[in-house]
């Protein structure tokens, strides 16, 4: 059988099981005793850091510490309590199972003070917490290519938690913080009266973009240290760790867009007259993107212009060539992804992104307009959508139009913008359940 035939068979199959399937439903309720467990699992964690904050001579960088570090604590627990975390009736055991084959491939390594969590957050983004806490976002789960991939992003954020990364860089910081150099450097300051602001903001830049050196230093030896991880547990797909680094610079990339074709297509055989004026955007064109450029951008595991470094970097370090990969044929990952299609945007409009919810819906519904899941959220997020626009609040919910959004997402702002409430209730009216 030829390769062309033997992808025919397997495709075919796929979509003949995603054509019969159930869908999952993110359940963000039945979550207490998950919720106890890493209560109770982060508790004892912090009572280790408090061990290490004791052990510190410095009163004042102590006493510092031990403030960030409480702060930090009551941060987390309040985001267990209004449920962030979630445990994922699919999702969770196939992490717990990639967990499980690290451990077992790595047995001389205590993985037992290290926990990963599941998060609802709309970043595509992975993080270690510090004290045993790794979390994955449910967005960059949905959106890596495969199960060896988030493997390897796995591996990276324990090797972050075992190189005790959080506690040394927030240790280090304040060490600085306090030192004579930087103590120095904040009189001087107070003493100019002209253009403090502007030399300010040049100290800050210094000390961010040293903090940067630092923190591309932190990411090569969790890379390293993660990379001897993944290898133990994956050894017939080493160059799987390059490539799970390399799609972080595109994961969070438009898939799917809405056209104005779609639009008419959404709306066509219903009470609504399609106006093609409810689409009219601002045109940025012309527009100077480098004029409102952020500041300085916040490091995490996809910092995009340090993508290729990274991956440059490892290839290097261990020799990785294009050739130390075998076939890899698992159509397992595919299908829980497109089981959980509907997972995030549930996941948005819990987290009151209801805009972003109702967009992510009408790309859902503009190849599936009878769906009884889509028709549901059309209306929920309308509904809301409608009384925050009455109430003058639809900024909370609904982002306005940016340069740095796509066309697609632009041209929908406008349209929720420019609708009329006559209309908006027109639209409730079709999917009203």
């Amino acid at each position: 059988m030829n390769a062309k035939s033997f992808y025919t068979i397997i495709f075919s199959c796929f979509f003949q099981f995603l054509f019969c399937q159930e869908y999952i439903l993110l359940d963000t309720l039945n979550n207490e005793g998950f919720k106890k467990d890493l209560e109770l699992f982060y508790l004892n964690q912090t009572r280790k850091t408090e061990i290490l904050i004791n052990q510190i001579s410095d009163s004042k960088v102590k006493a510092e510490l031990r403030e960030i570090f409480v702060e930090k604590k009551s941060n987390f627990l309040d985001e267990i309590k209004n449920g962030k975390f979630v445990y994922h009736k699919e999702i969770s055991p196939l992490i717990e199972r990639i967990f499980s084959d690290i451990k077992k491939n790595n047995s001389s390594e205590n993985f037992n003070d290290i926990k990963i969590v599941l998060a609802l957050d709309e970043e595509f983004n992975a993080y270690n917490y510090g004290e045993g806490i790794v979390v994955l976002n449910l967005p960059l789960v949905l959106n890596v290519n495969d199960e060896l991939e988030l493997s390897f992003i796995i591996c990276h954020e324990i090797a972050h938690q075992k190189l005790d990364h959080v506690f040394n860089s927030v240790e280090a910081y304040l060490k600085k913080g306090n030192s004579k150099e930087m103590i120095e450097k904040a009189r001087e300051l107070k003493k100019i009266k002209y253009n403090r602001s502007g030399i300010a903001k040049a100290e800050v830049k210094k000390f961010v973009y040293h903090n940067r050196r630092f923190s591309r230093d932190k990411e090569h030896q969790a890379d390293s240290l993660g990379f001897i991880y993944f290898s133990k547990t994956n050894p017939k797909y080493l160059l799987k760790s390059t490539e799970a680094l390399a799609n972080l610079k595109y994961i969070d990339k438009e898939k799917d867009s809405l056209t104005k074709k779609d639009y008419h297509v959404i709306f066509e055989n219903t009470t609504i007259v399609f106006q093609d004026e409810w689409l009219d955007t601002e045109d940025f064109s012309d527009y100077n993107y480098q004029r409102n450029a952020k500041f300085w951008n916040v490091d995490s595991l996809r910092t995009h212009p340090d993508i290729d470094v990274r991956v440059a970097y490892l290839k290097d370090k261990f020799k990785i060539t294009e050739f130390q990969i075998s076939e890899y044929y698992k159509l397992d990952y595919l299908i829980l992804k497109s089981k959980s299609k509907y997972d995030e945007i549930f996941m948005l409009y819990y987290l009151k992104e209801y805009g972003k919810s109702l967009y992510k819906t009408m790309i859902l519904l503009k190849t599936d307009k009878e769906n009884p899941i889509l028709k549901k959220m059309m209306y929920d997020n309308l509904r809301l959508i409608s009384e925050y626009k009455i109430q003058y609040k639809l900024n909370q919910y609904l982002e306005t139009v940016s340069p740095y959004h796509s066309e697609s997402y632009n041209m929908f702002l406008s349209f929720i913008r420019n609708l009329r409430k006559t209309t908006l209730d027109q639209i409730l009216k079709i999917y009203e359940y």
